[in-house]
């Protein structure tokens, strides 16, 4: 074959590849944010939860089976790097058909390495949130999610199958996680209707049982109507089911059936430079076997509203919001007619998860007195009011009260400046409120504390931001006398929170 031959024949198959290709190419989408932090808190420690949290009054105040929390009139003051990177890779065949991930990498400066766990005494050097050790090496690649994306033929509705976010219309109060699932959405004209099921935990992982029988489930309906272009109108249905059949004395908090039902309405309204938005749910369900005695059922009746607005005004933009959940007191959890507002907290094999962060309230703009995931976007969140029910599990939900205004600035094209204060107040007393070590009860007021923050940010350039974040919460009579150092009689407040935050945020 001569060599003309030989050009012929690969400029045709180049053609013949050319007009193919279009026909099977996928469009790759990378994008994704990497944020480091540095830490000076007394209250934040790398750990999350609430350390407030741990003061009581039953266990020692030092030696063996000693509480920190008892001494957090004195909290040290801690200093470290949080490191989190989040890559999202989308298969694209087309707009009506793609795979969607997300994976993410955490440490901490310092943390665990290659093969050895400090303290562990079997070293093991593979999990999440580590690496960040000396020589670094190890496995922490997170699957966050991995989700198929279609919309059927010759029809309005789009499928989501496989693992992937969800948050309720409720601005999250209820449920916003990554979970297992699938979700219909059908549009038609200026209505939304939204179906969906997420399977959390299967308890034939943790125990002898069924596949598929023994599950922690949610179940979704929303309807969403866009009246106007200014106006939008929510009706949802949400239903938790956690049928794994809890047994022995477990049954008292969680019993062997636990269902919650919640129905809302939610909507916001825009009217020139003002914007409103809220929502109102109520919740009822049912526990049952909840007494481990007579094995009578509790019954759920909650209740939560909010309200928000914000507005232009100047360079940026003036808000406020005020977030109401109801709570349970002494005598709702002795006769099992509770009135706490439980969100999707469960956790893996039974357990009742306080610090699990699957629903949020990221309205408020505070960073210590409310979980705002929002305001975190890191592992060791720490926050005084955890979960939007201010509660451990079912029966100590005590319900929140939560103020919340701020003013967010833009300052010319590449810094801004954001600041916010914050009230919060338990909306009812039950057993997780802490005890005044002086005089053996609780405090009459349920006045949780004030926070006050800033945050202020510089674009170096349009893909990194450096910012610095600072908050401080004067905490509330609610705390009196829960710290004590050395006896019951030096009882006093426990140190007021305080954290001071810088980042680095890379996003592309």
């Amino acid at each position: 074959m001569n060599l003309k031959k030989t050009v012929a024949i690969a400029a045709a198959a180049g053609a013949l590849t050319a007009v193919a290709l279009p026909a099977m190419a996928f469009e790759n989408e990378f994008h994704g944010t990497s944020r480091l932090r540095y830490f000076i808190s007394n209250y934040e420690n790398g750990g999350g939860g609430n350390p407030l949290a741990q003061v009581d009054a039953a266990k020692p105040l030092s030696g063996v089976g000693a509480v920190t929390g008892n001494r957090t009139d004195a909290l040290r003051v801690n200093n470290y790097f949080e490191q989190r990177t989040r890559i999202f890779y989308t298969a694209k065949a087309s707009d009506d058909l793609m795979l969607k991930t997300g994976f993410e990498i955490d440490s901490v400066f310092g943390d665990k390495a290659q093969s050895a766990t400090t303290g562990a005494a079997t070293p093991a050097g593979t999990g999440r949130n580590m690496g960040g050790a000396l020589e670094s090496d190890t496995v922490n690649l997170e699957t966050k999610w991995v989700y198929l994306q279609f919309k059927i033929p010759s029809t309005p509705v789009t499928v989501l199958a496989g693992i992937q976010p969800f948050k309720d219309s409720l601005k999250g109060i209820f449920a916003d996680f990554d979970a297992a699932g699938i979700v219909t959405s059908t549009k038609l004209g200026g209505a939304t209707l939204n179906a969906g099921y997420f399977r959390g935990y299967d308890q034939s992982y943790f125990a002898t049982a069924p596949r598929g029988m023994d599950n922690w489930q949610v179940g979704a309906i929303e309807g969403k109507f866009a009246l106007s272009k200014d106006a939008n109108l929510a009706a949802v249905y949400y239903i938790l089911d956690d049928n794994r059949a809890i047994d022995g004395v477990a049954r008292a908090v969680y019993g062997t059936d636990f269902q919650a039902h919640v129905l809302g309405l939610a909507g916001d309204f825009k009217m020139g430079p003002l914007t409103l938005s809220g929502f109102g749910a109520y919740q009822g369900g049912i526990i049952k076997d909840y007494n481990l005695v007579t094995r009578g059922n509790a019954y759920l009746n909650a209740f939560a509203y909010n309200v928000a607005a914000k507005a232009a005004v100047g360079p940026g933009s003036l808000k406020t919001a005020f977030l109401f959940t109801s709570g349970n007191d002494n005598g709702d959890i002795r006769d099992g007619h509770l009135k706490g507002w439980v969100g999707t907290s469960q956790f893996q094999n039974n357990a009742w998860a306080s610090t699990a962060g699957t629903s949020t309230y990221n309205e408020s703009g505070l960073f210590l007195l409310n979980r705002n995931a929002a305001a975190g976007t890191g592992t060791t969140d720490a926050a005084i009011v955890y979960n939007p029910g201010n509660g451990t599990n079912p029966t100590t939900m005590q319900g929140l009260y939560l103020l919340t205004m701020g003013y967010d600035a833009k300052l010319g094209s590449k810094a801004y400046f954001n600041t916010n204060l914050g009230f919060a107040w338990s909306a009812r007393t039950n057993a997780i409120k802490p005890i005044n070590l002086a005089t053996g009860r609780q405090n009459n007021t349920n006045f949780m504390g004030t926070e006050v923050n800033m945050e202020t940010g510089y674009k170096m350039y349009d893909n990194l931001t450096f910012s610095l974040q600072a908050a401080y919460v004067f905490l509330g009579n609610y705390y009196k006398g829960t710290s004590c150092y050395g006896s019951a009689t030096a009882a006093r407040f426990p140190q007021d929170p305080y954290t001071l935050r810088t980042s680095l945020i890379f996003n592309y």
